[in-house]
């Protein structure tokens, strides 16, 4: 029994029903804005309205389900239920990997879908959304690896030391540091090291009304690269010490 295929067919049946549940939320929303306001071409407010509201949609679901995976990665540590099943405990890094490849599948999934709600929508006034700006931005993200993995090294640090109010507090302050500490990384090596990096290009929208943004667009650099350099240091970093913290726990 492969205990990689077998740890990420479980993770479907669990939450299938959340998936599905989110999946069926893009068809709904879509359906329901179509009754709710105008998409033609002479109302670009219609698309806005939609734009936003899919928008935070999106990142709050996204947050909501990111929760539920931490939260669920920190309970099967202490259940160890898998054991059992697999006749053998299997490595903490073989569950961080199921975990983050099945997260970053349904988030791919949920905000690729939630993208094309909000290009259909501007599309109907004339602007062009293309689906490679929205999978260059996703890919900016680490394809949903830089999202995944942070919540669940937390879910499993909050469940193998449940935290008091002084460690909340120390965590939190830690965190807000952690935000300036990169801020002034940045200025110090921006200029050395980072600038040897290309910028992030991304794919031009179109505007039919105004063809000059195309120009001002093709000025624009990019997003920086030192920041999905970061994020990669950062998101192995994370990797590597809930394996050890799992690794810890069960010790």
């Amino acid at each position: 029994m492969n205990a990689f295929s077998t740890l990420l067919w479980l993770e479907f049946r669990k939450f299938s029903v959340f998936g599905l549940v989110l999946l069926l939320g893009v068809v709904a929303w879509f359906l329901v804005a179509r009754q709710i306001f105008e998409w033609n071409g002479n109302n670009l407010e219609s698309a806005a309205a939609v734009f936003a509201i899919t928008a935070v949609s999106a990142a709050g679901l996204s947050l909501a389900f990111l929760f539920a995976l931490g939260l669920d990665f920190g309970r099967e540590h202490r259940a160890g239920r898998w054991g059992l099943l697999l006749g053998s405990p299997p490595p903490g890094w073989l569950h961080l990997a199921v975990k983050t490849v099945f997260g970053m599948a349904a988030l791919t999934l949920f905000n690729g879908g939630m993208w094309l709600v909000q290009a259909f929508w501007l599309g109907q006034a004339g602007i062009g959304l293309p689906l490679g700006l929205g999978a260059g931005v996703w890919l900016y993200l680490l394809g949903g690896l830089g999202l995944v993995v942070p919540a669940l090294f937390l879910g499993l640090l909050v469940a193998a030391y449940i935290p008091g109010k002084a460690t909340t507090l120390a965590f939190i302050i830690g965190a807000v540091g952690l935000g300036q500490v990169l801020e002034w990384s940045v200025r110090l090596f921006g200029g050395q090291f980072y600038k040897l990096l290309p910028a992030w290009k991304l794919p031009a929208p179109s505007v039919e009304q105004n063809p000059e943004v195309r120009m001002q667009w093709d000025s624009f650099p990019g997003l920086p690269t030192e920041a999905f350099v970061i994020q990669l240091m950062l998101t192995a970093l994370f990797f590597f010490a809930a394996s050890r913290l799992w690794q810890e726990v069960e010790a």
